[in-house]
């Protein structure tokens, strides 16, 4: 037997509000109104305990509530973090298993110098470099698409997207008013003219709330370096650079020290920049 019964519409809560199919099969019911009393048309007020509460319990439930759900959109958006960094490094690491230890020109002509290569052999490395230069190009072409080669500005929102597009980013973070991050601008525009196999960009600091906090950055410039998405070093300031007249190779041997480089060269090579 149900535990619940339907009202009669004579008396509890209900009373005067039986359905007309049911007045009809029970004339006795009482006719159900076709407008709203006065009472129903009230607002819904905050529910009080007793007559001298101020509804300050269920408006304390409602702050409660928002903060559970701006919680939950944080967590959501560090789990949706997580997962692209660990998706971008799985599939990275895949490519750099399977790809094939690369062939120089000259260790093909040292072979083939030494006679101690058939023509066969040759051939297949001969067809392997080639295969690498056309892999070389197409990577050159792919780095384009992300906007290796420029230094541009991006939003909060493009953040995530930008560094874990490419498997080495420098992000600065800076300050439109200092003059610090107006010199670190030159030198990573440099950066990025000459070090293709890198993304460098720029983040107003005032309009990344979010991503400043995250990363807890206190002092601008900043220029955080990430491998595959991953956070791996910072240049706060001019820390380590030798003071504000550090020559460009300097701070692009400290980004290269933190895997942010590919390509190679030292910290004393007279370097030609664009």
């Amino acid at each position: 037997m149900s535990k619940f019964k339907m009202s009669n519409g004579s008396e509890g809560m209900l009373r005067g509000q039986a359905p007309d199919a049911f007045q009809q099969v029970d004339p006795s019911m009482p006719k159900r109104s076709s407008y709203d009393t006065d009472f129903e048309r009230m607002p819904v007020k905050p529910q009080k305990t007793h007559a001298d509460s101020t509804g300050f319990t269920s408006q304390v439930a409602d702050i409660a509530t928002s903060g559970i759900m701006e919680q939950a959109i944080t967590d959501r958006l560090n789990q949706t973090m997580a997962q692209g960094i660990e998706d971008g490094y799985n599939a990275r690491m895949e490519e750099d298993a399977m790809r094939p230890k690369e062939v120089t020109d000259a260790e093909i002509d040292a072979k083939e110098d030494s006679g101690k290569c058939d023509d066969d052999d040759l051939e297949a490395l001969r067809a392997r470099r080639r295969q690498q230069m056309k892999d070389a190009h197409e990577k050159r072409l792919k780095y384009q698409g992300l906007g290796h080669g420029s230094y541009d500005e991006i939003a909060e929102e493009e953040f995530l997207k930008t560094v874990t597009a490419s498997e080495r980013c420098v992000v600065h973070f800076y300050h439109k008013m200092f003059e610090k991050c107006k010199v670190m601008d030159m030198h990573l525009g440099k950066c990025a003219r000459k070090f293709f196999g890198t993304r460098f960009v720029k983040l107003d600091a005032e309009k990344a709330p979010f991503f400043v906090e995250k990363l807890k950055i206190k002092t601008l410039p900043c220029a955080v370096v990430f491998n595959d998405g991953v956070a791996v070093g910072r240049q706060v300031g001019f820390d380590g650079l030798g003071g504000e007249e550090f020559e460009t190779v300097q701070l692009a041997w400290r980004i290269k020290e933190w895997k942010g480089i590919e390509e190679d060269f030292g910290p004393e090579d007279d370097i030609a920049w664009n």
